[in-house]
């Protein structure tokens, strides 16, 4: 019974080992920078009043 259940896990892909084996790496997305200009340009339609 163990053995069935340790076998779905690795089909399923559970354990970091498992994405290794099929070399899948997960990583935190990057926070979104924004650059100079997008920040005046906000900045600007801020206090015009737009949106």
């Amino acid at each position: 019974m163990r053995q069935t259940i340790h076998s779905a896990f690795e089909w399923l892909l559970v354990a970091e080992g498992d994405w290794r084996c099929v070399r899948i790496e997960l990583y935190e997305p990057e926070p979104k920078v924004q650059s100079a200009a997008e920040l005046s340009v906000a900045g600007c339609k801020k206090d015009l009043g737009l949106r």
